[in-house]
């Protein structure tokens, strides 16, 4: 049956800069995967119809044990060589009107900014979560001599989830496909299909989980949020 929002969660990434044995998305913190956090988070969200976990293929049985116990629709897909080869492979199961395009390693996402991102899609508009830069960013060339500096007050952070009418990132992605252009976020797929991206402002906690360091800070943030 065709629904209204699903949300993909990439979980593909084998975790080479945590140096670890096993990828980043299934270590744990408190006692649960950091991909189990995740998911609890998209299945609290009454809006979600569907969640469609892509993977790697020697953890398909893994992903499918831990989203076992959730009880909205789950679809585990096997992934693709690149990120945008596997996001294309989990939206192309979507089976619904939106589709949010999520990390599996930032389990910090709140639904409340999940929730603004929907708002958005139902009035039409491509969107992503995104926080503005606090530093001072610099261009450099190739002898890492400063070449440019950017106005800082133009500049924004983006995260995930970000979403879209699916039919029109299906569309982008067969798009950049077919030219051959490798996109670092779905979002820069549907500015190469020639679409517009509303920035939702979000939160700063809503960190990629990357590094060892990531998850000594996902701890104080998880902390902070249960003595509230």
């Amino acid at each position: 049956m065709n629904k209204n929002l699903a949300a993909v969660i990439v979980a593909g990434g084998t975790g080479s800069r945590m140096g670890c044995d096993i990828p980043k998305q299934f270590l744990k913190i408190n006692g649960k995967e950091i991909i189990s956090h995740t998911l609890s988070v998209f299945e609290n969200c009454s809006f979600v119809d569907k969640i469609i976990i892509v993977c790697h293929g020697d953890f398909i049985d893994l992903c499918k044990s831990l989203s076992s116990r959730l009880k909205k629709d789950v679809v585990v897909v096997k992934g693709g060589k690149t990120r945008q080869e596997s996001v294309y492979l989990g939206i192309k199961n979507a089976d619904a009107k939106y589709v949010l395009v999520h990390d599996a390693v930032r389990c910090l996402v709140e639904e409340p900014h999940i929730e603004k991102l929907y708002n958005e899609l139902l009035k039409g508009n491509s969107c992503t979560l995104a926080v503005k830069v606090k530093d001072t960013i610099k261009e450099a060339d190739e002898n890492n001599l400063v070449t440019n500096t950017p106005q800082r007050s133009k500049l924004w952070q983006i995260q995930t989830p970000q979403a879209f009418l699916t039919s029109e990132l299906i569309s982008a992605h067969e798009y950049a496909i077919k030219n051959g252009f490798e996109g670092t976020d779905d979002c820069s797929v549907m500015e190469y299909y020639g679409k517009k991206i509303v920035l939702v402002e979000g939160s700063y906690k809503n960190i990629k989980i990357t590094t060892k360091s990531d998850i000594e800070i996902a701890k104080v943030f998880m902390k902070g949020s249960e003595n509230k």
